[in-house]
């Protein structure tokens, strides 16, 4: 008897916990907006869960949830993010403010606070680009104090707020974050501070995967292959290590012909395969994110003749934790991954330095 009324007791107190509660969004929008379409985004699940038309300047939602979510209030290129819980909230998409509780006070401040910094740095930034009496070697120096400069920044925002909310508030906080996190060391650092809550966040748990695969294939690692069913011009199956660990030195070369700065790399990448191609030397180009029949055209169009994998999608930068492009990978003889993220003269020096040896 006592332990079905434990069970009943266990269950009772879950349902509690898990019930969902009723909330309201009242938005202000500008009136030109009338007629059009606002849409509520869910960031767990990575959709749009309602939508509302905009009238006089305004718009609502309505529903029911369950204890905190990170929500999004969209109308074209403009947003506002908010906490939503049970409970009357606002949100004013002419200001980017949120309100109705306690965390979106907190989201308010922390976002101003951290915007603010990172429209510091791009001001800052832009004014070193624009000194004509500073060298190369010194802009560069001073770029790099400059983004750790802000980066400690960065973190003095948003450290405090990871640390005291294990809920949306402390997720959303650590998502903004962790694409200022230059390393899988610092990211690890700050995940440590994370709760469950925060790493069971959507955005955050695709972060984690990505943090992951970037330390599995860290210079010094081994290469991980990869094989694509229809990745030959052909159609027939290719894989990585079709080319990579065969005893040369090989250029691997991430891109999509969408991509202007994939394109304009095209020559770099053409100056050090006309110069070292051969026994020690190969270059490979790995289309990604991109439809088969326009990486083939670009590749005609740029003059492409080094070997190829098109149709490759997600599946290499999942891999590899890559999120932009180009991004370039010089693997070595055996295979293991001697530098990444090679761009313009860094590219040229690389392959001359690991060849002249």
């Amino acid at each position: 008897m006592k332990k079905i009324l434990l069970v009943a007791a266990g269950a009772a107190l879950f349902a509690s916990c898990t019930s969902k509660k009723p909330y309201t969004i009242a938005g202000e929008a500008d009136p030109s907006h009338n007629g059009q379409t606002v849409y509520l985004y869910d960031f767990q699940e990575n959709r749009a869960v309602d939508s509302a038309a905009v009238a006089d300047g305004r718009f609502g939602f309505s529903g029911k949830i369950a204890g905190d979510a990170v929500r999004r209030v969209a109308l074209g290129r403009t947003y506002a993010d908010l906490i939503l819980e049970g409970g009357d909230f606002t949100v004013d998409l002419k200001e980017g403010k949120v309100g109705g509780s306690e965390k979106n006070e907190l989201l308010n401040r922390f976002s101003t606070q951290y915007d603010s910094i990172q429209k510091s740095f791009y001001e800052k930034y832009k004014a070193l680009l624009d000194d004509e009496s500073l060298s190369e070697a010194e802009l560069d120096a001073k770029a790099d104090a400059l983004v750790a400069e802000i980066n400690t920044a960065l973190g003095d925002a948003a450290r405090p707020v990871v640390e005291a909310n294990d809920n949306a508030l402390g997720a959303y906080a650590f998502w903004r974050w962790s694409s200022d996190l230059e390393t899988p060391e610092e990211f690890d650092e700050a995940l440590a501070l994370a709760g469950a809550r925060v790493r069971d966040f959507g955005p955050v748990k695709k972060v984690i995967e990505k943090n992951e695969a970037l330390k599995k294939t860290a210079e010094g690692m081994p290469f991980v292959d990869f094989t694509i069913d229809n990745g030959n011009h052909d159609g027939t199956p290719a894989k990585l290590s079709d080319y990579v660990g065969k005893g040369k030195y090989v250029l691997v070369d991430f891109w999509a012909s969408w991509c202007g700065p994939c394109r304009r790399e095209i020559p770099n990448i053409r100056e050090v395969w006309e110069k070292y191609r051969g026994e020690k030397f190969e270059v490979l180009g790995v289309a990604v994110w991109d439809k088969r029949e326009n990486t083939l055209e670009a590749a005609e169009q740029l003059g492409i003749e080094w070997p190829e994998i098109v149709d490759a999608q997600a599946v290499p930068t999942e891999l590899y934790g890559i999120s932009g492009i180009p991004h370039i990978i010089l693997f070595g003889p055996d295979g293991t991954i001697v530098a990444r993220g090679l761009r313009g003269e860094e590219l040229k020096a690389k392959v001359a330095e690991v060849l002249a040896e």
